[in-house]
């Protein structure tokens, strides 16, 4: 019995000791955290700023804004001086946008609009359309709707929303990857498309429905995989042509430019490929830039070069085709993750990192813009 009063007595002595390691490590941990968190602070860039440099060639530049990333000062003062204009996503999708077939949920989108109205920043906002299943709402794609409900519903968003936010927005993305997705890349399918037929009538609608609710606005076109004359480039320049001449009121073509940094496209293609767009009348905006080192095989030293290389190349390909004006990083940094901080694990993915501060490409990206 005394043993087992002594055992007992040890394991609870044991468990305290236990308790007490782990409620130091603990403690560490916050005082960890809260020592990266707010030592970040907004870096020292170079002037002028990167809109002005752009702006000296004609050429708008603008980031993707994110709406949880607005509590933080850095990336805040980032997006407002180096930006000419914020491009609003995530919030704008279905999912998020029209949580019922008869409810809109605004807020995100107008927490973006009072950012950039403060800062006197135009917006870009992404997408009337877009046929990803992931980002449309379960009321709306298990709701076996007919061919002729479906593009009721279409016309009612387009013409609510536009209408709303009617000479607020300058340039919206009418409809995206309708051409990528007709064709199945990457095994990719416009739920659009699938479930109410007729080719691309619901593409003609969607601007023209566009356009009557909000009559200023520029209107795009966007894709992937379109940067340079291919199956998916070809596809949207036969449809396009015939379009114009059918009167759909399209004012540009957006190329979202995802670049796989194992296969980028070349500058002089990209080049090739715009201006036979601009022969139809149509200026290019590059809408969701970035690049992806995630299969490049090498140190990060070697990563983060050719990213910064491909990031010069697409910039001067949008200056020297003279028919891109709109260039739009998709981020400014890829997220405040300490682990990607520690372990520097692909964390320059665009042209700041975790920490906010200026990376290879933040560089090349200026030197593109700085040369005639």
């Amino acid at each position: 019995m005394n043993n087992m009063k002594k055992k007992t007595k040890k394991s609870k002595k044991h468990l305290g000791l236990t308790y007490k390691i782990l409620a130091l490590i603990f403690i560490l941990i916050v005082i960890f955290l809260s020592y990266w968190f707010f030592s970040i602070k907004t870096p020292t860039l170079p002037s002028p700023p990167l809109k002005d440099l752009s702006e000296s060639h004609g050429i708008s530049l603008g980031v993707h804004v994110v709406v949880n990333r607005l509590k933080n000062k850095p990336y805040r003062n980032i997006a407002s001086s180096q930006f000419g204009f914020a491009t609003i996503d995530g919030p704008a999708q279905w999912l998020y946008l029209r949580p019922t077939e008869n409810t809109y949920n605004y807020s995100g989108i107008n927490t973006v609009m009072q950012f950039a109205k403060e800062n006197n920043m135009p917006v870009q906002l992404h997408h009337l359309v877009w046929g990803e299943i992931n980002y449309l709402p379960k009321w709306l794609v298990d709701g076996h709707f007919s061919s002729n409900k479906l593009l009721d519903i279409l016309r009612s968003d387009i013409e609510t929303t536009a209408s709303h936010y009617k000479g607020q927005v300058k340039t919206w993305t009418v409809v995206n990857e309708a051409f990528t997705r007709s064709q199945h890349t990457y095994g990719l399918h416009d739920w659009w498309a699938d479930n109410i037929g007729h080719g691309t009538t619901y593409i003609d609608n969607s601007f023209s429905w566009a356009r009557q609710a909000d009559p200023n606005a520029t209107l795009l076109l966007n894709d992937f995989n379109n940067e340079t004359e291919n199956s998916v480039s070809n596809a949207e320049y036969v449809y396009v042509k015939e379009a114009l001449a059918r009167g759909v009121p399209i004012d540009g073509i957006g190329m979202q430019m995802h670049i796989d940094a194992t296969n980028p496209p070349d500058k002089n293609q990209v080049i090739s490929n715009m201006q036979r767009f601009k022969a139809l009348g149509l200026n290019t905006y590059i809408t969701e830039f970035d690049v992806n080192v995630s299969k490049v095989k090498g140190n990060q030293d070697y990563k983060d070069s050719l990213e910064a290389q491909i990031t010069y190349n697409m910039v001067r390909a949008c200056i020297e085709s003279k028919s891109c004006v709109s260039f739009n990083e998709f981020g400014i940094t890829d997220k405040n993750n300490l682990i990607k901080s520690i372990f520097n694990t692909n964390s320059h993915s665009y042209l700041f990192n975790s920490r906010y501060q200026p990376t290879k490409s933040f560089y090349s990206f200026r030197n593109a813009w700085s040369m005639e």
